[in-house]
């Protein structure tokens, strides 16, 4: 007899348009150095380009950390470990 449990449904789909913050450190690193070059000022004696580097550094962890809390807080961390669990090879079963 076919069996009649109900079909799995597909969870929620989570926002996940706070990744969209990722960019944020592309576009500090990358296309606002043609800008940042011809900056003359050199404070502490460090070059502005140079401390704009390090500062998109700092940037970027901060967003990437605020990302990952962003992620953890609309579910991310469960629909990982549902995938984990459906993906990890079996008893008898190559990798």
């Amino acid at each position: 007899m076919a069996s009649l449990d109900p079909p799995e449904q597909a969870p929620a789909r989570r926002s996940t348009v706070h990744r969209w913050l990722l960019v944020i450190p592309f576009i500090w690193q990358v296309a606002l150095v043609p800008v940042v070059n011809d900056v003359k000022l050199a404070p502490m004696h460090i070059p502005f380009p140079m401390l704009w580097q390090m500062l998109g550094i700092v940037a970027t962890t901060i967003i990437i950390g605020l990302v990952f809390r962003l992620d953890r807080a609309a579910g991310v961390d469960d629909e990982e470990r549902q995938f984990a669990t459906a993906t990890e090879p079996r008893v008898g079963e190559r990798a």
